[in-house]
């Protein structure tokens, strides 16, 4: 997906000049306009509705990394909150079912400098550090009740940051010993022997379960809407760093349950390179949807097509196989009649709808747009990150990213919205 966060990096360069109430004279963008952009990303809807959580990068050249921040504004858009504000940064909210908490993943006063899962209480106080995993959180999403999380936590790094020599300092790092097939990868670095497994987290109790030992790695999990079942996506064959043959699972929400594979399809189902997230569950727990890919040896021009196949297994079905287009992100209806996605066209991206028993694409979306985030809420409520502009007679004027909140048909700013 790094086209879209390119476009909006774009986006937003152009829009600095834009940003005071009269229009300075035109110049050229230099480094620190760019140092000054601020991304959005990872829109979230309470539960109530109310309020959308979302993560704000801002560059910080002295430490030559980005720095990330949790903050919320309202529904109507008339109040933002700042949530988080440490050194270590913070990203990936999540609220509880239940409305109660809204958690996010941050390597603050970690020993080993990765990521766990915290929580802010929505009814006050500081934020309360909830897992301890050495080698840290990828992802996690909440259980129906919000009793219980779903965690990817990687094996322990023997060779981690926490490793220190007698003086305090850190050690100097070992010789990196390559000896698997796919020994790096972008944003990650050099690839070892660890691997990311699935693990139950029980609030009360503050412990994790492992679901899935072994040699294994598996990604975005999603809990079927009862709370009994989790499926997730991975590559359980020999010499899985030589394909790109990614298959859906499911599993019982219970440490030493039995996989079931769902897809056999001789491609990639729900690549998390591509899926845009996990797959995703009908509101009856008798689906999956999900990202279908093309034949392995067309590698990036097979297409991504928008896939349901059952829980209990059988058949998967395309639902967009006269579509030549990339389709992401599935999520669907509150009624189950329909599934949204995003839509690649050329050089944009919109929110398209199709049946959930097949039938015609409708675009939810329109104009020179380009969404690459889609969440869903109570009520039919929808938001997205959106990159736009917009294209006059006697000036060009660029939109900065932004959260266009859609209900029903109702027109927001300049978004069009279905």
């Amino acid at each position: 997906m790094s086209r879209n966060l390119g476009y909006t990096v774009l986006v937003l360069a152009v829009a600095v000049s834009q940003a005071t109430g009269q229009s300075p004279a035109p110049r050229k963008v230099n480094v620190d306009d760019i140092n000054r952009l601020r991304d959005v990303s990872d829109p979230q809807i309470s539960p109530d509705g109310a309020w959308v959580a979302y993560t704000v990068s801002v560059p910080d050249t002295a430490e030559d990394k980005s720095n990330r921040d949790i903050w919320m504004v309202s529904w109507q858009g008339n109040r933002s909150v700042r949530l988080t504000s440490s050194k270590a940064g913070e990203h990936t909210p999540r609220w509880s079912p239940d409305g109660r908490y809204l958690a996010f993943l941050s390597s603050r006063d970690d020993a080993h400098e990765v990521d766990q899962v915290w929580l802010l209480d929505r009814t006050g106080g500081e934020a309360e550090r909830l897992t301890s995993m050495p080698g840290g959180i990828l992802d996690y999403v909440w259980s129906p009740d919000s009793k219980r999380l779903a965690l990817i936590a990687s094996d322990p790094d023997p060779d981690s940051a926490a490793t220190k020599s007698d003086s305090g300092q850190k050690a100097t790092p070992k010789p990196i010993v390559l000896d698997r097939f796919q020994f790096k990868e972008d944003e990650t670095g050099y690839l070892a022997g660890r691997r990311d497994h699935l693990y139950l987290f029980d609030l009360a109790g503050r412990k994790a379960q492992i679901v899935t030992p072994g040699e294994y790695n598996e990604q975005s999990p999603a809990w079927s809407p009862d709370g009994q079942s989790l499926a997730f996506v991975s590559k359980r064959r020999r010499d899985f760093d030589r394909t790109s043959n990614w298959d859906l699972y499911v599993v019982d929400a219970r440490g030493g349950s039995s996989l079931r594979q769902l897809t056999t399809f001789e491609g990639p189902d729900m690549d998390p390179d591509w899926g845009g997230r996990a797959p995703a569950w009908s509101p009856d727990g008798k689906y999956l949807a999900y990202i279908q890919g093309g034949p392995l040896k067309l590698i990036y021009y097979g297409g991504q097509k928008l896939a349901v196949v059952p829980a209990a297994g059988g058949p998967a079905r395309v639902l967009t196989s006269n579509l030549d287009r990339n389709a992401l992100s599935p999520v669907w209806s509150a009624d189950g009649s329909s599934i949204r996605f995003l839509l690649e066209e050329d050089r944009v991206t919109h929110v398209a709808a199709v049946p959930s028993a097949g039938g015609s694409i409708q675009r939810l979306t329109r104009g020179k747009s380009s969404v690459s985030d889609l969440a869903m809420g109570p009520q039919g409520r929808m938001v997205v990150r959106s990159a736009h502009h917009r294209c006059r007679p006697s000036s060009s004027r660029w939109r900065a990213t932004r959260f266009v909140s859609c209900r029903g048909r109702t027109r927001v700013g300049s978004a069009a919205c279905a």
